[in-house]
């Protein structure tokens, strides 16, 4: 019997591997119109000090595309928000195969941090967890 070699770097089409922890370019939101589209329809699901404010898309060049977001009025300083943006960043991008596993449909959100303290990064990736799998339940009623 011989084995067949995958290739790792492989990607079958519209569809990231699943297993690499990375948060690539086409992975984010940055649209302008499609950040206006989620606020002025999208829904959201809120698990303190994270909102997620998500919507349903018929076709997407990923699973989920995300944009990270702080309050300017809490946290003066950008050296604070930039801070609180990398945290969220790198919390989602460990969650981010998981979370791609349980999608049922492509989906573009925007992660925002409603609180007033800089967390650490042990907290802020339980956040993130416990906020995604609030949302994974959410979606698939």
């Amino acid at each position: 019997m011989t084995e067949q070699k995958i290739n790792p770097l492989e990607q079958t089409p519209n569809r990231q591997k699943l297993e690499r922890f990375t948060l690539g370019a086409k992975e984010r939101l940055k649209s302008k119109k499609a950040i206006e589209q989620i606020f002025t329809h999208g829904s959201a699901v809120s698990l303190f000090p994270l909102r997620l404010v998500y919507q349903g898309v018929p076709v997407a060049q990923t699973p989920m595309q995300c944009a990270f977001s702080v309050s300017k009025r809490h946290f003066k300083k950008a050296v604070d928000r930039n801070r609180i943006k990398r945290l969220l960043r790198e919390a989602y991008r460990i969650q981010k195969p998981a979370l791609y596993k349980t999608l049922p449909a492509p989906f573009i959100g925007m992660m925002l941090f409603t609180g007033k303290e800089i967390p650490s990064q042990e907290i802020m990736n339980k956040n993130v967890e416990k906020l995604l799998e609030k949302w994974g339940k959410s979606i698939s009623l």
